[in-house]
């Protein structure tokens, strides 16, 4: 019941967290003075119970639940303890395959048609492809003048003969040279000649080596197929290629350069008959190097084919790709390196060349030639006009023949971890797949030609290189966890194992950062304004005595 003094006091409102402040207490006491570390415990366990009784995570407020007895709160207790640490246990287990295993390998299309990828560019180097009458009659004199000395043809004709049948990674062929103490001396009196115009020069001409070419069944003139190029392993006739200017503008140009084809096996890819004249190869050299490459990669290992065979290379092309959503990681986490990104610290590649993984090994190899003879011969990799690299003269061969063995080994950094070193130098390249990676798995088959095939003055060999299957795989690498979906799974966990949410961590920070210090201290700030302001005054109430006193009624009916 309300009276009239009472009405004219307002009532206090209630605060946020309940009537923490004791309001029988006397207005001038200083409300820090509680905060002190012994009655800290009896301060805060009030705003503890009202969190516990507010709270959006399921089972706390059992904890603190009046009508619970005490061991019935101790089993909610070891509930939500257990709850908590299953929690973690799965969150950590997921964030290990989060951190470990990124990306994933999935096989997108198993029947893709063979016509989705670029026939192979198909490179052909013979082991004698120097016109061997050529040099030792007109070639010297062209390059040394008609006054040269006996001993200076002799001494170019050692030397551009060892150096013809080089390879980057087989440099037997110097040895001779080198070993002979006169040669080895001299060999500076040919640092004016540039080895590479030289032996281009001598190299055999197109229709000295190709009979007839065939491709998807049809002629072709061998010598607008084929064109001469420059690789690890020398000069090469190579057939279907995008490295020189002539032929990237021709496939910028033309949709279908390079070449494809819809068809496999036999008959359906590049058909090749070769005959040399014995007359004009150096004796002793037979065999023909054939390399297949992707059409945009300046050179590839190369494998040693017999002459006077067939010899059929059924091809197999294997095709990894990766999604956009891999950029997020590093080259190193997802394993592989887009071809526009030319600042990542691994990007390595040959200067306006399409990145791919042998692209990189060559400019790795081109680095350890720099690093250890200072010049890089322009007869095995390639030089811009933005290159600040010195050609190697005809004495630095010497160095690259010193150091034959180390440019022979090519090492992985992962290698050492399986497998022990047996070599004392070798080659180390870091080089990162494509993420757009392209390989053909190659397998070589031959077989003698029949004597009906064979001449006796001519060096003869077939080469067929077609698609194995008119189908292939097509491999895609996709995110295995992103950050969205760990979050995703995260937030399940917590709601399976706690019932709670985001807004509930976000409510848990709020009541024991903004809502613990306006309990401590916004209360305090309130009392400290007015604090010799009298309390208010109490309520009077007044008793009225009710007197009511009986009166009789008398009704006189007449």
């Amino acid at each position: 019941m309300y009276y009239p003094q009472e009405l004219t006091q307002p009532r206090p409102r209630r605060p946020l967290y309940g009537n923490y402040i004791n309001e029988t207490a006397p207005r001038h006491r200083n409300v820090r003075r509680c905060c002190n570390k012994s009655k800290f415990l009896k301060l805060v366990i009030p705003y503890l119970k009202e969190y516990c009784a507010s709270s959006s995570v399921h089972g706390i407020r059992y904890l603190t639940d009046p009508k619970l007895r005490n061991f019935e709160r101790l089993i909610w207790l070891l509930i939500l303890v257990g709850t908590f640490i299953c929690a973690t246990i799965v969150y950590v287990d997921l964030t290990e395959l989060y951190n470990s295993a990124r990306v994933h390998t999935t096989i997108e299309d198993s029947m893709l048609p063979i016509f989705y990828v670029h026939f192979p560019s198909v490179g052909i180097c013979p082991r004698s492809r120097i016109n061997w009458p050529r040099l030792q009659e007109e070639v010297p004199a062209y390059f040394l003048g008609t006054n040269a000395t006996a001993e200076q043809k002799e001494l170019f004709k050692s030397f551009f003969t060892a150096v013809s049948a080089m390879h980057f990674n087989d440099m037997r062929s110097l040895e001779n040279f080198f070993k002979n103490s006169s040669l080895a001396a001299s060999i500076s009196q040919l640092d004016g000649l540039d080895v590479t115009k030289v032996l281009e020069y001598m190299n055999l001409n197109c229709g000295d080596f190709f009979l007839n070419c065939n491709w998807r069944g049809r002629p072709h003139n061998c010598c607008e197929i084929f064109e001469m190029q420059r690789t690890e392993l020398g000069f090469c006739w190579v057939f279907n290629s995008a490295v020189s200017a002539q032929m990237r503008q021709r496939h910028r140009e033309d949709k279908y350069y390079p070449r494809r084809t819809a068809q496999s096996g036999p008959g359906t890819g590049l058909q090749v008959v070769m005959g040399l004249n014995k007359t004009l190869a150096k004796p002793g050299l037979r065999g023909v190097y054939v390399m297949v490459k992707q059409p945009q990669q300046w050179s590839e290992a190369a494998r040693l084919v017999p002459h006077d065979s067939h010899n059929r290379i059924s091809v197999m092309p294997r095709y990894t790709g990766s999604d956009s959503r891999t950029r997020v990681l590093t080259a190193r986490v997802r394993r592989c390196i887009f071809p526009d990104e030319i600042h990542d610290p691994h990007y390595k590649n040959l200067p306006g060349f399409v990145y791919w993984r042998g692209n990189c090994r060559t400019k790795c190899h081109q680095e350890h030639v720099i690093d250890l003879c200072k010049c890089s011969p322009s007869l095995l990799f390639p030089r811009s006009q933005a290159d600040n690299i010195t050609d190697c003269k005809a004495s630095d061969y010497k160095c690259l023949y010193e150091h034959r063995l180390t440019f022979s080994v090519e090492r992985l950094p992962l290698e050492q971890q399986y497998v022990d070193n047996v070599y004392k130098d070798s080659m180390n390249c870091d080089c990162l797949n494509s993420c757009s990676q392209l390989v053909y798995d190659t397998i070589f088959s031959n077989s003698a030609m029949d004597s009906q095939e064979l001449n006796a003055d001519v060096i003869s060999m077939h080469l067929e290189v077609f698609f194995q299957s008119p189908w292939f795989i097509k491999y895609q690498t996709h995110m295995r966890f992103t950050f969205v979906e760990l979050l995703a799974s995260f937030g399940g966990i917590i709601g399976l194992f706690l019932g709670a949410s985001l807004l509930s961590a976000i409510e848990l920070i709020y009541y024991f950062t903004i809502g613990l210090y306006l309990y401590l201290y916004h209360g305090n700030r309130e009392s400290n304004q007015h604090p010799l302001s009298p309390p208010p005054p109490a309520p009077i109430t007044l008793h009225f005595r009710r007197k009511i006193t009986p009166k009789k009624m008398f009704i006189d009916i007449k």
